[in-house]
């Protein structure tokens, strides 16, 4: 019996269009920086470290080390505390203005609601790319309460990162779950549903459907509409 559900965030829980997210989200990042960096240069570097953080986990650091261990050899060495400084005021401020690129899913919303009433713990299993403060941001955009959340990933806190199965390996052994009692709640077709690999069950939400192409199939997929049904369905656990 399942007794954990573990959610995705972006395109799951808050509904976006990814690319006009990115496209806003570099926008913005450019312009923070614009002083000490072309918008295109920041750009490819953010990219670049962001791929090295991806590619080299291994276990021992945390992704926010990674990333900044090749950020750092990408940037003038007078700009380090700049941006460093500057990326903390960025999610404090500007990145608010990206709000406007999501929209609440009610299904879901109802959804999570539901789950916590019936006694389901419940993981935010978000891509470990942002801070903490970028992630809670969004969860909050999405019309939910940080506390219908037992554990959060973010890349203070991640090795791994998706599609790495490790990530998911993380997550079940820091919170001491077992996969058989899991579900894990996703829209992308690789990343989410890697999860099978651990023996945890998928669902595919195809609201925001991310289409890779991906050797896993889902234990269950419907619109947010049809998961909203699914959860009614579940036995209460208390």
């Amino acid at each position: 019996m399942l007794d954990t559900i573990l959610f995705d965030l972006d395109g799951t829980l808050l509904g976006m269009d990814l690319k006009e997210f990115e496209k806003r989200y570099f926008y913005l990042l450019g312009e923070k920086f614009r002083e000490h960096c072309s918008p295109e240069e920041l750009y490819k570097i953010i990219w670049e470290s962001t791929i090295y953080m991806i590619k080299n986990s291994d276990g021992i650091r945390l992704n926010k080390e990674i990333f900044f261990e090749r950020f750092n050899q990408l940037i003038k060495e007078e700009h380090k505390d700049i941006f460093i400084n500057g990326f903390d005021e960025f999610y404090d401020k500007e990145f608010d203005l990206i709000k406007e690129c999501t929209y609440r899913m009610e299904n879901m919303v109802n959804a999570v609601n539901i789950l916590k009433e019936k006694g389901y713990d419940i993981i935010i299993a978000t891509n470990p790319l942002f801070p903490k403060v970028a992630i809670n941001k969004r969860i909050m955009w999405s019309g939910l309460s940080l506390e219908n959340f037992s554990y959060i990933t973010n890349f203070e806190i991640c090795r791994y990162c998706k599609p790495n199965p490790k990530f998911y390996k993380d997550i079940l052994e820091i919170n001491k779950k077992r996969p058989e009692k899991c579900l894990m709640v996703g829209n992308d077709m690789l990343e989410d549903l890697v999860a099978k690999e651990l023996g945890i069950t998928t669902y595919l939400v195809t609201d925001c459907i991310i289409e890779r192409d991906s050797p896993y199939a889902p234990d269950y997929t419907s619109d947010s509409a049809g998961f909203l049904q699914y959860v009614d369905s579940l036995p209460s656990i208390i």
